[in-house]
Protein backbone atom coordinates (compact mmCIF):
# COMPACT_ATOMS: atom_id res chain seq x y z
CA UNK A 1 0.00 0.00 0.00
CA UNK A 2 1.18 3.51 -0.81
CA UNK A 3 2.89 4.88 2.31
CA UNK A 4 1.12 8.22 1.99
CA UNK A 5 -2.28 6.54 1.82
CA UNK A 6 -1.31 4.32 4.76
CA UNK A 7 -0.31 7.40 6.75
CA UNK A 8 -3.59 9.14 5.95
CA UNK A 9 -5.56 6.06 7.04
CA UNK A 10 -3.55 5.74 10.24
CA UNK A 11 -4.00 9.40 11.16
CA UNK A 12 -7.71 9.13 10.45
CA UNK A 13 -8.27 5.99 12.51
CA UNK A 14 -6.26 7.41 15.39
CA UNK A 15 -8.80 10.21 15.59
CA UNK A 16 -11.71 7.83 15.99
CA UNK A 17 -13.11 7.56 19.46
CA UNK A 18 -15.50 5.12 21.06
CA UNK A 19 -18.49 6.80 19.45
CA UNK A 20 -17.17 6.39 15.90
CA UNK A 21 -18.20 2.81 15.30
CA UNK A 22 -19.03 1.01 12.09
CA UNK A 23 -22.11 -0.64 13.56
CA UNK A 24 -23.84 2.75 13.75
CA UNK A 25 -24.16 2.50 9.96
CA UNK A 26 -26.27 -0.62 10.44
CA UNK A 27 -29.39 0.24 12.45
CA UNK A 28 -32.03 -2.40 13.24
CA UNK A 29 -33.90 -1.56 10.03
CA UNK A 30 -30.92 -2.80 8.00
CA UNK A 31 -31.41 -6.36 9.20
CA UNK A 32 -27.62 -6.72 9.58
CA UNK A 33 -26.18 -8.11 12.81
CA UNK A 34 -22.67 -6.90 13.66
CA UNK A 35 -20.12 -7.88 16.29
CA UNK A 36 -16.47 -7.69 17.28
CA UNK A 37 -14.69 -10.33 19.36
CA UNK A 38 -11.16 -10.53 20.77
CA UNK A 39 -8.69 -13.43 20.42
CA UNK A 40 -10.35 -15.18 23.36
CA UNK A 41 -13.70 -15.09 21.58
CA UNK A 42 -15.15 -12.54 23.98
CA UNK A 43 -17.66 -10.07 22.58
CA UNK A 44 -16.17 -6.57 22.59
CA UNK A 45 -19.04 -4.75 20.91
CA UNK A 46 -22.21 -5.55 19.02
CA UNK A 47 -25.08 -3.65 17.49
CA UNK A 48 -28.55 -3.70 19.04
CA UNK A 49 -29.87 -6.42 16.72
CA UNK A 50 -27.11 -8.77 17.82
CA UNK A 51 -27.58 -7.87 21.46
CA UNK A 52 -31.30 -8.67 21.38
CA UNK A 53 -30.86 -11.78 19.25
CA UNK A 54 -28.49 -13.13 21.92
CA UNK A 55 -31.04 -12.53 24.66
CA UNK A 56 -29.72 -9.29 26.16
CA UNK A 57 -31.04 -5.75 26.36
CA UNK A 58 -27.89 -3.64 26.55
CA UNK A 59 -24.36 -3.85 25.21
CA UNK A 60 -22.98 -3.93 28.74
CA UNK A 61 -24.68 -7.28 29.27
CA UNK A 62 -23.09 -8.97 26.25
CA UNK A 63 -19.55 -7.57 26.47
CA UNK A 64 -17.15 -10.26 27.72
CA UNK A 65 -19.48 -13.13 26.85
CA UNK A 66 -18.34 -15.91 24.52
CA UNK A 67 -20.36 -18.05 22.12
CA UNK A 68 -20.41 -20.75 24.81
CA UNK A 69 -22.18 -18.36 27.18
CA UNK A 70 -24.81 -17.50 24.59
CA UNK A 71 -25.53 -20.46 22.31
CA UNK A 72 -25.99 -24.20 22.61
CA UNK A 73 -22.76 -26.22 22.66
CA UNK A 74 -23.03 -27.50 19.08
CA UNK A 75 -23.55 -24.02 17.62
CA UNK A 76 -20.92 -22.42 19.86
CA UNK A 77 -18.32 -24.99 18.75
CA UNK A 78 -19.04 -24.17 15.09
CA UNK A 79 -18.87 -20.39 15.56
CA UNK A 80 -15.71 -20.54 17.69
CA UNK A 81 -13.97 -22.86 15.22
CA UNK A 82 -14.73 -20.49 12.34
CA UNK A 83 -13.51 -17.52 14.39
CA UNK A 84 -10.24 -19.23 15.24
CA UNK A 85 -9.66 -20.18 11.62
CA UNK A 86 -10.05 -16.56 10.52
CA UNK A 87 -7.78 -15.26 13.28
CA UNK A 88 -5.08 -17.89 12.73
CA UNK A 89 -5.00 -17.71 8.93
CA UNK A 90 -5.83 -14.02 8.55
CA UNK A 91 -8.22 -15.00 5.75
CA UNK A 92 -11.76 -13.66 5.81
CA UNK A 93 -14.88 -15.78 5.46
CA UNK A 94 -17.36 -14.17 3.08
CA UNK A 95 -21.07 -15.00 2.66
CA UNK A 96 -21.02 -18.29 4.53
CA UNK A 97 -24.45 -19.93 5.08
CA UNK A 98 -24.93 -21.16 8.63
CA UNK A 99 -27.68 -22.07 11.06
CA UNK A 100 -28.36 -19.80 14.02
CA UNK A 101 -31.26 -19.01 16.35
CA UNK A 102 -33.26 -15.79 16.18
CA UNK A 103 -34.16 -13.97 19.40
CA UNK A 104 -37.08 -16.37 19.94
CA UNK A 105 -34.70 -19.31 19.72
CA UNK A 106 -36.02 -20.54 16.37
CA UNK A 107 -33.29 -21.79 14.04
CA UNK A 108 -32.97 -19.95 10.72
CA UNK A 109 -30.41 -19.80 7.95
CA UNK A 110 -28.07 -16.81 8.13
CA UNK A 111 -25.41 -15.50 5.77
CA UNK A 112 -22.28 -14.63 7.72
CA UNK A 113 -19.00 -12.86 6.91
CA UNK A 114 -16.02 -12.62 9.25
CA UNK A 115 -12.71 -10.81 8.87
CA UNK A 116 -9.62 -10.53 11.07
CA UNK A 117 -8.91 -7.32 12.96
CA UNK A 118 -5.27 -6.27 13.21
CA UNK A 119 -3.50 -3.80 15.45
CA UNK A 120 -1.02 -1.18 14.23
CA UNK A 121 1.76 -3.80 14.21
CA UNK A 122 -0.24 -6.06 11.90
CA UNK A 123 -0.99 -8.62 14.59
CA UNK A 124 -4.46 -10.16 14.58
CA UNK A 125 -6.17 -9.11 17.78
CA UNK A 126 -9.73 -10.14 17.07
CA UNK A 127 -12.48 -10.61 14.57
CA UNK A 128 -15.25 -8.50 13.10
CA UNK A 129 -18.36 -10.04 11.63
CA UNK A 130 -21.74 -9.43 10.08
CA UNK A 131 -24.63 -11.80 9.62
CA UNK A 132 -28.00 -11.46 7.92
CA UNK A 133 -31.08 -13.61 8.21
CA UNK A 134 -32.11 -15.15 4.89
CA UNK A 135 -35.71 -14.99 6.11
CA UNK A 136 -35.38 -11.28 6.88
CA UNK A 137 -33.90 -10.63 3.46
CA UNK A 138 -36.69 -12.58 1.81
CA UNK A 139 -39.31 -10.57 3.67
CA UNK A 140 -37.52 -7.29 2.96
CA UNK A 141 -37.50 -8.10 -0.75
CA UNK A 142 -41.06 -9.39 -0.83
CA UNK A 143 -42.61 -6.07 -1.84
CA UNK A 144 -40.01 -5.48 -4.52
CA UNK A 145 -40.41 -8.96 -5.96
CA UNK A 146 -44.16 -8.51 -6.16
CA UNK A 147 -43.78 -5.50 -8.45
CA UNK A 148 -40.58 -6.64 -10.18
CA UNK A 149 -42.29 -7.37 -13.53
CA UNK A 150 -43.39 -3.72 -13.71
CA UNK A 151 -39.91 -2.48 -12.75
CA UNK A 152 -38.33 -4.61 -15.46
CA UNK A 153 -40.81 -3.31 -18.00
CA UNK A 154 -40.10 0.32 -17.09
CA UNK A 155 -36.36 -0.31 -17.37
CA UNK A 156 -36.75 -1.69 -20.89
CA UNK A 157 -39.50 0.66 -22.14
CA UNK A 158 -38.97 3.98 -20.35
CA UNK A 159 -38.71 5.74 -23.73
CA UNK A 160 -42.21 4.67 -24.62
CA UNK A 161 -45.65 5.68 -23.38
CA UNK A 162 -46.29 3.64 -20.23
CA UNK A 163 -49.75 3.26 -18.74
CA UNK A 164 -50.01 2.56 -15.02
CA UNK A 165 -52.99 0.17 -15.41
CA UNK A 166 -50.84 -1.92 -17.78
CA UNK A 167 -48.05 -2.07 -15.17
CA UNK A 168 -50.55 -3.09 -12.50
CA UNK A 169 -51.85 -5.86 -14.72
CA UNK A 170 -48.33 -7.24 -15.14
CA UNK A 171 -48.10 -7.71 -11.37
CA UNK A 172 -51.58 -9.14 -10.95
CA UNK A 173 -52.72 -6.29 -8.69
CA UNK A 174 -55.44 -3.72 -9.15
CA UNK A 175 -54.28 -0.16 -9.81
CA UNK A 176 -54.67 1.17 -6.27
CA UNK A 177 -52.98 -1.84 -4.68
CA UNK A 178 -50.14 -1.69 -7.20
CA UNK A 179 -49.53 2.01 -6.67
CA UNK A 180 -49.61 1.51 -2.90
CA UNK A 181 -47.06 -1.31 -3.04
CA UNK A 182 -44.87 0.71 -5.38
CA UNK A 183 -44.83 3.66 -3.03
CA UNK A 184 -44.09 1.41 -0.05
CA UNK A 185 -41.01 0.03 -1.82
CA UNK A 186 -39.61 3.17 -3.46
CA UNK A 187 -41.24 6.02 -1.55
CA UNK A 188 -42.51 7.55 -4.80
CA UNK A 189 -45.33 6.86 -7.26
CA UNK A 190 -44.83 4.81 -10.44
CA UNK A 191 -45.29 8.00 -12.48
CA UNK A 192 -42.49 9.76 -10.61
CA UNK A 193 -40.25 6.69 -10.92
CA UNK A 194 -40.67 6.73 -14.70
CA UNK A 195 -39.91 10.45 -14.85
CA UNK A 196 -36.79 10.04 -12.71
CA UNK A 197 -35.52 7.25 -14.93
CA UNK A 198 -36.07 9.37 -18.05
CA UNK A 199 -34.27 12.29 -16.44
CA UNK A 200 -31.34 10.07 -15.48
CA UNK A 201 -30.83 9.02 -19.08
CA UNK A 202 -31.32 12.57 -20.28
CA UNK A 203 -28.48 13.67 -17.98
CA UNK A 204 -26.18 11.11 -19.61
CA UNK A 205 -27.09 12.35 -23.08
CA UNK A 206 -26.68 15.99 -22.11
CA UNK A 207 -23.12 15.34 -21.03
CA UNK A 208 -22.06 12.66 -23.49
CA UNK A 209 -23.63 13.87 -26.74
CA UNK A 210 -24.11 17.02 -28.76
CA UNK A 211 -27.78 16.29 -29.41
CA UNK A 212 -30.24 19.15 -29.08
CA UNK A 213 -32.33 19.34 -25.95
CA UNK A 214 -35.47 18.74 -28.00
CA UNK A 215 -33.96 15.57 -29.47
CA UNK A 216 -32.88 14.33 -26.06
CA UNK A 217 -36.36 15.01 -24.68
CA UNK A 218 -37.88 12.82 -27.38
CA UNK A 219 -35.21 10.14 -27.03
CA UNK A 220 -35.94 9.56 -23.36
CA UNK A 221 -39.72 9.55 -23.68
CA UNK A 222 -40.94 13.08 -22.99
CA UNK A 223 -43.78 14.37 -25.14
CA UNK A 224 -42.15 17.70 -25.96
CA UNK A 225 -39.34 20.11 -25.10
CA UNK A 226 -41.36 22.18 -22.64
CA UNK A 227 -42.57 19.17 -20.63
CA UNK A 228 -39.02 17.85 -20.45
CA UNK A 229 -37.61 21.19 -19.31
CA UNK A 230 -40.31 21.58 -16.67
CA UNK A 231 -39.76 18.10 -15.21
CA UNK A 232 -35.97 18.37 -15.44
CA UNK A 233 -35.99 21.69 -13.61
CA UNK A 234 -38.27 20.27 -10.93
CA UNK A 235 -36.06 17.26 -10.19
CA UNK A 236 -32.59 18.65 -10.92
CA UNK A 237 -33.07 22.25 -9.72
CA UNK A 238 -31.76 23.66 -12.99
CA UNK A 239 -32.67 23.69 -16.66
CA UNK A 240 -31.20 21.10 -19.06
CA UNK A 241 -29.04 23.73 -20.81
CA UNK A 242 -27.67 24.91 -17.47
CA UNK A 243 -26.89 21.33 -16.44
CA UNK A 244 -25.02 20.70 -19.68
CA UNK A 245 -23.01 23.89 -19.37
CA UNK A 246 -22.14 23.29 -15.72
CA UNK A 247 -21.07 19.64 -15.86
CA UNK A 248 -19.80 19.05 -19.40
CA UNK A 249 -16.07 18.46 -19.52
Amino acid sequence: MNSEISKIQQEFFEKLGDFNRYDQLMPPSSGVYTFIKDRQGRVITANQLTIERCGFKTEEEIVGKTDYDIFSRDLAEKYATDDQHVMETGVAIIDMPELAPNKEGVIHCYITSKMPLKNSQGKVVGIMGTTTSVEYSRQALKGYLEIAPAIDYIKDHYKETINIPDLAQMTGFKNRKFEGLFKDVFGITPQTYIIKMRIHYSCLQLLKSKKSISEIATNVGFYDHSTFTRQFSKHMNCKPAEYRKKYSI
